[in-house]
């Protein structure tokens, strides 16, 4: 009878995926925005999706646009059923479960976001984040060096496609250093743990040196900080410019923050607003004209007409304008977050409760967390994977809050880990909290 059953399911499944495939590859390749900047391998792009589109348009040429969607669309499904496979024998999911979780897995292929039809980083990188997760929960159970080889390489082609799951690992190091704190003196214990720990500074190198060959600098993809100072120069004041030493990022600073003021997209210029979730609204809706199309426009002017000057080669004069305007835009996010911290930390917790649609919810995961992690660490294991569930959740929101805005093509990630944080709670509540 089990076996009949598990075949039901899968071809229940398989039909599913086809169905799923069918739609990908009958609809049209999405050209949005960003699609020409992986294109064009523009500086500022992670390597990883430049790589990958480059390489379908080297080889398929005018077909290139089905191949993407062919492509995107088969290795987003063997990612969603390698992964419902693992969590539904590491959760011991229910058949409602089941069923909730795959809709959760299958909706990203369709609207608004589209995964496998649009050609941008999503397409890989939500199969990606699917297996190393899968993968990372086998090497917990399993604790093996080939398990662990496994999750680490697809996490460095997660890494260097989609930055913000660059620290990752330790959450994983954690649950690891959890499940073998009795173990920590052997010398494969520590091993690992320096594995997962030490992983992102192998990407670090990695997208360092692609940049070095492509761009002739070594340095990180840039516009991280280019982004993360859109909340900054937001709550910022013309004082400000007191406190930033360096001639060049005061130039960058006063110039932008002329134009903001000039155009009203300064918090100081919207005093109407009221409650202050209001002030997020409206940075939520003008991140573009704030960051794209003022801070990096101007900033990256500015440093590529001073190199210009010296290099009298407009690529490396490029490559060196987004380097400068992201090291202007660090320490720029650094004072700026420092003089105004009491705005600054406010419209970071209104993004942060945006991309949860609830401060309550918000609230919940971050005592699950800190409830789940205590009742693990005194050595109660029931307790890991909620831990694990909350932990993902939490990270990836308050990183992409940091950085940027909270909408849902950063934080789509997020939803499977809320519902498995639920399952795990009704199973708690059901079997009665554990001591």
């Amino acid at each position: 009878m089990k076996l009949k059953t598990i075949f039901k399911e899968n071809t229940i499944l398989r039909a599913v995926y086809l169905l799923v495939f069918l739609f990908v590859i009958t609809n049209e390749a999405i050209y949005s925005p960003d699609t020409r900047s992986y294109l064009n391998a523009l500086p500022y792009r992670h390597p990883g999706y430049v790589l990958f589109v480059k390489s379908l348009k080297f080889i398929f040429s005018s077909f290139f646009d089905i191949s993407v969607l062919i492509f995107q669309g088969a290795f987003g499904l063997i990612a969603v059923n390698f992964f419902f496979k693992k969590a539904v024998q590491v959760f011991n999911l229910n058949i409602l479960s089941k069923v909730l979780l795959l809709l959760l897995l299958i909706v990203p292929f369709f609207g608004p976001l589209y995964v496998a039809n649009n050609i941008c980083p999503e397409g890989i990188s939500y199969p990606l984040y699917l297996f190393f997760i899968a993968t990372s929960l086998d090497f917990i159970k399993n604790d093996s060096y080939k398990k662990l080889l496994i999750a680490l390489i697809f996490y460095v082609l997660l890494a260097l496609t989609r930055g913000q799951f660059i620290l990752t690992p330790l959450i994983f190091a954690v649950i690891y250093f959890l499940e073998k704190k009795s173990q920590l003196l052997k010398m494969s214990t520590i091993l690992k743990l320096t594995l997962l720990i030490c992983i992102p500074v192998l990407v670090i190198l990695a997208e360092s040196t692609y940049h070095k060959l492509k761009d002739g600098i070594f340095m990180t993809t840039p516009f991280g900080f280019v982004n993360a100072s859109t909340a900054a120069f937001y709550v910022s004041n013309k004082s400000d410019a007191q406190y930033i030493t360096s001639p060049d990022d005061r130039i960058v600073f006063e110039k932008s923050y002329e134009k903001l003021k000039n155009e009203k997209l300064l918090m100081s210029s919207q005093d109407s607003l009221y409650p202050y979730g209001q002030y997020y609204n409206f940075f939520h809706n003008h991140v573009p004209p704030i960051c794209n199309r003022t801070i990096h426009e101007l900033g990256k002017k500015y440093y590529f007409d001073k190199a210009l000057i010296t290099t009298n080669t407009i690529k490396i004069a490029d490559a060196q304008a987004f380097y400068n305007i992201e090291k202007t835009c660090k320490a720029l996010t650094k004072t700026l977050i420092k003089t105004n911290f009491k705005k600054w930390i406010q419209l970071y917790y209104a993004n942060i409760s945006h991309g949860f649609y609830s401060s309550i919810l918000l609230i919940f995961i971050f005592v699950i967390l800190l409830f789940s992690f205590f009742k693990a660490f005194y050595n109660n294991k029931t307790y890991i994977l909620l831990f694990l569930c909350t932990a993902l959740t939490l990270s990836n929101a308050m990183l992409v809050a940091f950085a940027s805005h909270s909408i849902m093509r950063y934080l789509f990630y997020n939803y499977i880990f809320i519902f498995l944080t639920f399952v795990i709670l009704t199973k708690l509540f059901k079997n009665g909290i554990k001591n």
